[in-house]
């Protein structure tokens, strides 16, 4: 059998997600298809690669590893797309999660037309940057969320006053995603690849944040 690759897998993730989406409760079949998938994944270099790629450069991130999550129990994957669990330090991601985020992007585009989706600054912004998010090709979604959850490993949008107090962004995530794709920039422009011009993304207030 050929090495699996993250381009052939991905794929796989995407078309057994597709079913995962039109199946009615409890799916038992494209849940086990995607925790059999996972299984395979982890068992590859794949979880090896993306750690070495996006994670272990961080400071503070040089021994956590990246799995992919499989339910062990329930008839429905959660909507996180990546979590951080500092007991295993481990990077768990949630395909399903990534996919479900890609959608939001979409989503946000066509809420953006209407005046509910203008009514407040915050939530303006937000999706206006989704929007422009959702032009990422899906394998970039992935770097980018598996980024996004480093981000918030290391609590880069905190600021710890005097006193010792914390001090939270107002849009946490938000922040977040604005570092992850300064990051996900960054890495690609090392190898010559300007992603922003590539997918016309339109939006730089990620140049503002430099992170920890």
């Amino acid at each position: 059998m050929a090495p699996r690759t993250l381009a052939s897998t991905w794929k796989q993730y995407e078309k057994v997600f597709r079913g995962y989406e039109r199946a009615d409760a409890p799916r038992k079949k494209e849940i086990d298809a995607l925790n059999s998938l996972g299984r395979r994944v982890n068992r590859s270099r794949i979880v090896e690669a993306l750690a070495t790629l996006f994670v272990h450069p961080h400071p503070g991130m040089e021994e956590a590893t990246v799995r992919f999550f499989t339910l062990e129990e329930g008839d429905e994957f959660p909507a996180w797309a990546a979590r951080f669990s500092a007991e295993e330090n481990v990077i768990f991601v949630n395909p399903v999660g990534v996919f479900r985020f890609r959608q939001a992007c979409s989503q946000a585009k066509e809420l953006l037309r209407t005046p509910e989706g203008r009514e407040d600054f915050t939530g303006y912004r937000r999706r206006a940057y989704l929007a422009e998010l959702g032009k990422l090709p899906p394998r970039m979604m992935l770097f980018l969320l598996l980024l996004r959850e480093v981000a918030n490993a290391r609590k880069i949008s905190r600021v710890e006053k005097k006193g010792g107090e914390i001090e939270l962004a107002e849009d946490e995530d938000y922040m977040n995603l604005l570092w992850a794709f300064k990051e996900l920039e960054s890495f690609y422009a090392a190898s010559g690849q300007e992603i922003r011009s590539e997918y016309r993304i339109f939006w730089y207030e990620s140049e503002w944040i430099i992170g920890k």
